[in-house]
């Protein structure tokens, strides 16, 4: 799955640098200046919505190998809340913020299971309730992300990278 994660990445990052990519990120920002400059509007965003749904195919068929049989209840309405938390947290529009948003939400669950674990020991209906907590932490973080880092971590990311680029004159 790693080996399959790091080229899905390698071939979107390449595929966001080329013709349709750039048209994509110009449709993004504002489709009536993208339809000025003479880009087919219907046919790109019909392009985007077959590479998400190929991308979307290719991790599902990896992901039904690991499981022995499928049911919609493999497929909770809470993940597409998931979903959309972790791409506001990582942040919107770049490639580097789905993976922070990821990595960000997975440490900060399972650090909040090892502070929730001793408070088990005496109070076993913590446990319980972890999932509410949890859900409880998630929508925190994402209200936090929304008023003091409404860009996400990709941004602190691409922020941290130009420092070091320019150390000497920042200016």
């Amino acid at each position: 799955m790693a080996v399959l994660l790091t080229l899905m990445v390698i071939v979107f990052a390449n595929l966001v640098r080329s013709k349709p990519g750039r048209a994509w990120v110009a449709i993004r920002d504002n489709d009536i200046a993208a339809e000025a400059l003479g880009i087919n509007i219907v046919w790109y965003k019909l392009l985007a919505f077959f590479v998400a749904g190929f991308m979307a195919g290719v991790a599902g068929a990896f992901w039904v190998s690991n499981t022995a049989a499928l049911s919609p209840e493999h497929f909770p309405w809470s993940w597409s809340l998931w979903l959309v938390g972790v791409i506001l947290i990582g942040g919107v529009g770049s490639i580097q913020g789905a993976i922070f948003g990821s990595i960000f939400m997975v440490v900060i669950m399972e650090l909040l299971q090892l502070a929730v674990l001793p408070i088990a020991e005496y109070f076993p209906q913590v446990l319980m309730n972890f999932s509410y907590i949890k859900d409880m932490a998630f929508g925190l973080a994402i209200c936090a992300f929304l008023i003091y880092e409404p860009n996400g971590l990709a941004y602190r990311w691409w922020q941290a990278k130009n420092y070091f680029n320019l150390w000497p004159f920042s200016y």
